[in-house]
């Protein structure tokens, strides 16, 4: 797997590099797989994989074709705020939307779902290195219910 060259590196990491791969693909698997036995339907998992599954996944593609206004915090990568804010915010709000619709849970309040966006674009953009899976996961996991009861 350290061949740049090899079909998994080049279908599995956007930069053909190997160890992209532990970074990626390895921390997603195991927390959908996470998501999948131990918060199987609930909300928390919904909005969970939206926000991780579709507004983290589409970030680095709206920052890299319409990123104007790039950031970097001490301990991040280099993000833009198209990224954070039509990726990871818009992505989050709308896809916890239709996945709690598709799976039939009840739709919370707007507010909240916003409150989640936020979290996720701010947790996202300023997570260290390539951790911005698992910090935004773990976020939102335990911010869920405290903002459930602050809202």
């Amino acid at each position: 797997m350290n061949d740049p060259d090899d079909i998994d590196v080049m279908n599995f990491s956007r930069a053909s590099a190997p160890n992209e791969l532990i970074y990626g693909p390895l921390q997603l698997c195991c927390l959908m797989m996470w998501l999948g036995v131990y918060q199987f339907m609930t909300q928390e998992a919904a909005i969970i994989a939206a926000a991780v599954g579709i507004g983290d996944g589409m970030a680095p593609f709206i920052g890299q074709r319409y990123g104007r206004h790039v950031y970097n915090l001490p301990i991040s990568n280099q993000k833009t705020m198209e990224g954070s804010v039509v990726g990871v915010f818009l992505g989050t709000v709308l896809s916890s939307y239709v996945y709690l619709y598709m799976i039939g849970l009840d739709l919370p309040p707007l507010r909240y779902i916003l409150v989640y966006g936020f979290l996720a674009a701010m947790t996202e953009g300023s997570a260290p290195g390539n951790f911005d899976n698992i910090a935004t996961a773990l976020l939102l996991y335990f911010s869920i219910d405290k903002v459930k009861e602050l809202l």
